[in-house]
């Protein structure tokens, strides 16, 4: 068991650990994991970090455990590739740029500078029932092979899929969602300095949680990894109407 305290960079929501940066970090190199979040996970806090005897990791504090992997596939079938030139357009039309609630999020927050954040921005793709954004990970996010780290893939599947849901919920929608679960597969290697598409779709919603889908693909529409993200409703997480970001 060793301690692990999550740099305030990597955040979702203000003081909060972005749920997919603390999936790649349980999932590790793990083609196929799923992370369950149990609690918000806060930054620049202690916490302890433990291996399980298959491999994988959970957070914990003094009150048990907040986040844990497990092995687990994404378990749905992406869809169909954007191509690049569609996905740029998709995100001249985000909705962040407007007005953004949480404008220094780790991922999409237009707030964040070039080699600070990821500044990956969904859009309404035209004629399709999904969002999509370009993207180029920069060096920085890959290890010395050119391979992008695991934590910054689990990341950059996080804040699509859940647009994918604010773009599909009414605008007057006053519904709050949080992470519960992420499932993330490896496919193949996302290579750093190379264009990428990211995609994200609504899956399916119940009383109490909504899914959602995501993907990575090349620019030439070849998969790289796909993601299942299950939220649930909760009175203080990401508001889902667009109203509230207008």
């Amino acid at each position: 068991m060793t301690q692990t305290v999550i740099d305030p960079r990597f955040n979702g929501l203000p003081d909060i650990a972005l749920g997919g940066y603390v999936g790649g970090i349980l999932a590790r190199d793990r083609s196929k994991a799923e992370v369950t979040l149990r609690r918000p996970v806060r930054l620049a806090t202690p916490y302890e970090l433990s291996e399980s005897p298959d491999g994988f990791f959970a957070l914990s504090d003094h009150e048990g455990i907040l986040a844990s992997s497990r092995p687990a596939e994404a378990d749905l079938e992406a869809i169909p590739p954007v191509g690049l030139p569609e996905s740029e357009r998709a995100s001249e039309a985000y909705p962040g740029f407007l007005k953004h609630l949480i404008p220094r999020c780790f991922v999409c927050g237009p707030g964040r500078a070039a080699g600070d954040g990821l500044r990956i921005f969904p859009g309404p793709v035209s004629g399709r029932d999904a969002v999509a954004a370009p993207w180029v990970p920069t060096g920085s996010l890959a290890d010395l092979n050119g391979i992008v780290r695991p934590e910054y893939v689990w990341s950059s599947l996080d804040c699509p899929t859940i647009w994918a849901l604010m773009l599909h919920s009414r605008p007057e929608d006053e519904t709050r969602a949080v992470t519960a679960k992420l499932a993330v597969e490896h496919i193949a290697p996302v290579r750093a300095d190379r264009p990428h598409v990211i995609v994200g779709w609504k899956v399916g919603e119940t009383e109490k949680s909504l899914v959602s889908g995501g993907a990575i693909y090349t620019n030439d529409g070849k998969l790289l990894a796909r993601a299942r993200h299950v939220l649930v409703k909760t009175n203080w997480g990401v508001p889902l109407g667009l109203d509230a970001w207008r």
